[in-house]
């Protein structure tokens, strides 16, 4: 319990969602000098760093967006030439994206950008805390994800939160 009584995930949340409203602020401009949205920027690397091509429902789940805006964020960076819609062999309707050679350049272009906003934001921080932090999350989001799945969470998940 914190000082005031709070459990530690209450203070960690309120704190995580303060820092959200400052990323939601601050992150799209990173993407502007290529004519990317927020969104856009967030769906494009969604698709790229995607273990395997993701769905619009995927990737909505993942963000915590509604179906219907990944779908119009995707349908724009269709229409740039930045993703495609494959076929889905496990699904008729619920096409697989992937990102096109120029959606590829213009992430390069936002994640260098990106890279030095980053080191910016963070000097004379500790790189192990910061992965120390990011092990922590990743735990409790996927304790978060097997619980609303109805499921134990997996124990492999990363470290006891601290």
């Amino acid at each position: 319990m914190s000082a005031d009584g709070l459990h530690p995930l209450s203070v960690l949340i309120d704190e995580i969602l303060r820092t959200r409203g400052r990323l939601v602020t601050t992150t799209p401009a990173l993407g502007t000098e290529e004519g990317l949205t927020g969104s856009q920027s967030l769906v494009l690397a969604s698709v790229i760093r995607a273990v395997q091509p993701p769905t619009v429902p995927q990737i909505g789940r993942s963000l915590g967006y509604t179906r219907q805006a990944v779908q119009r964020t995707a349908d724009a960076l269709a229409d740039r030439g930045l993703i495609e819609f494959v076929d889905n062999p496990d699904h008729k309707r619920a096409r697989r994206l992937v990102p096109t050679d120029d959606g590829r350049a213009v992430d390069e272009a936002v994640q260098r950008r990106s890279h030095a906003w980053a080191t910016r934001i963070t000097e004379g921080m500790d790189p192990g805390d910061l992965t120390a932090a990011t092990e922590t999350l990743r735990a409790l989001r996927t304790r978060l994800e097997a619980e609303n799945a109805g499921r134990a969470p997996d124990r492999d998940t990363g470290p006891e939160p601290r």
